[in-house]
């Protein structure tokens, strides 16, 4: 892809990442000098320019070159003393850019206030109609629509937990821009907990924690991610337990993400471990396959491009890990089939994810069952059966958890092996088992053994 080429493609990716005022103001003098899609050199047309770029506009920049070679590149800015304005001209562009900054944005474009006062923008793709819904995120999905549906009755406060890249930011933007698409005029704060606690702390130091408070109080939907930050800042952690009492008392919706459930927080105090679990914590497990599958093929066809359906299996059983690595890996295929000029195909998604993939065994729930069964002397007939003695329960839910580790069937297969089970008591069986492991050192060794022999009988 040539240079001008590039930085056009880059160009409209940061089209629908700013208002149509703020891209028209600050984009359209900037040119490409020397772009890569590990570094981009732009020419800007005077100082001012620059450095308003510097200070706003970076960040937007490295997202919107990512989404299209799959980089994240360094940025440089120069004054282009070729197409620098004059000093009248200079004056309109501060002039228009001031007017940029502090228009607001039309009604169709959900904007949040952070505490600090500022405004963020929600993704434009973070919204319930581009979720992906399946077994290991059903839950928090629904629980998600509900509380806008009945905010501060449904579910108060929704706890979303799960592991990075699961989905858990998607969920809460989505679920802040369809309540203020419902709710024009609400009064919504959508926050980091870091966020939270900088802009405490800064009360603290200014001595305005009276303002801090009535900014934070005086809301009716209050959504804070990543809230396990709080463990880092006890002040902080009383400052928000009166918050969220008043919120709470006052009926107005508490929605909260973090990557562990409450009691799993370290140094949380145990108020609010409480407090957390009032309402309903939901947790998001990664997707299975066929889930995967759809999130590639939602992803491509919201960036417009066609993917091969060989290509899309490909990347959904090659990556498993989590939803930001599915997508880093689909944009890396896309990335790498501009930059080489050739057609997406298989033999392309190979080269492009080459050091990207990690031989894995080949295991089946049946070969599961049978190292299990072996190792805790029960029959493989009493796995799949109905019974629920105490002694086939937990190797039937250890079979369970290992091939939610070790294979690629979705919760319905494991569920059907075993007896036909729901996909719900596979969640509960993989859960229950990863919190054992982690207080009982022999059933984790145990684990280690049996995952070890099904890898060697594998090969």
């Amino acid at each position: 892809m040539a240079h001008g080429d590039l930085w056009q493609s880059v160009l409209g990716e940061i089209e629908k990442r700013v208002r149509r005022q703020q891209f028209e103001t600050w984009f359209r003098s900037v040119r490409a000098a020397d772009v890569t899609p590990a570094r981009l050199c732009l020419a800007v047309p005077n100082r001012f320019y620059k450095d308003w770029l510097e200070t706003y506009y970076i960040p937007v920049i490295k997202e919107s070159a990512e989404a299209v070679t799959g980089v994240a590149p360094e940025v440089a800015l120069a004054v282009d003393s070729q197409a620098a304005f004059s000093a009248e001209e200079a004056d309109e562009a501060e002039r228009d850019a001031a007017e940029a900054y502090e228009t607001p944005p039309p009604a169709n474009e959900p904007v949040a206030r952070l505490t600090s006062g500022a405004e963020y923008r929600f993704s434009p793709n973070n919204v319930f109609e581009t979720f992906v819904v399946g077994p290991a995120n059903r839950l928090c999905h629904a629980a998600a629509m509900a509380v806008v549906d009945a905010p501060g009755k449904a579910y108060n406060p929704l706890f979303i937990h799960g592991g990075v890249g699961l989905g858990k930011t998607h969920l809460l933007q989505a679920a802040c821009r369809a309540y203020l698409a419902k709710n024009p005029r609400a009064r919504l704060v959508y926050t980091s907990c870091e966020e939270f606690v900088n802009d405490f702390v800064s009360a603290l130091q200014r001595g305005d924690v009276a303002a801090f408070r009535q900014r934070l109080r005086d809301v009716d939907f209050m959504v804070i991610d990543d809230i396990h930050f709080l463990a880092r800042a006890e002040r902080t952690q009383e400052e928000f337990f009166h918050t969220f009492n008043s919120l709470y008392n006052a009926h107005k919706q508490i929605t909260l993400s973090s990557d562990s459930a409450p009691a799993e927080i370290p140094s949380l105090e145990e108020r609010l471990v409480s407090r957390f679990k009032w309402g309903l914590v939901a947790r998001l497990d990664p997707p299975a396959y066929e889930t995967r599958l759809a999130i590639v093929n939602m992803k491509s066809d919201l960036r417009g491009v066609g993917m091969p359906k060989d290509v899309s299996e490909y990347i959904a059983r090659s990556i498993d890990t989590n939803i930001r690595e599915l997508e880093g890996a689909l944009t890396r295929v896309i990335g790498y089939a501009a930059l080489t000029n050739r057609p997406i195909g298989l033999p392309l998604a190979q080269e492009a994810l080459r050091d990207l993939m990690v031989a894995r065994p080949s295991v089946s729930i049946e070969d599961i069952a049978k190292v299990v069964s072996a190792r805790y002397n029960v029959k493989l007939s009493d796995l799949q059966g109905k019974r629920r003695l105490k002694s086939v329960a937990l190797p039937r839910q250890i079979c369970m958890h290992i091939a939610r580790r070790m294979t690629e069937y979705s919760l319905e297969e494991i569920g059907g092996f075993f007896g036909g089970r729901d996909h719900t008591t596979v969640l509960y069986a993989d859960d229950k088992v990863a919190q054992l492991v982690k207080r009982d050192t022999r059933l984790r060794a145990i684990l280690s053994e049996v995952e070890a022999e099904l890898t060697r009988n594998a090969r």
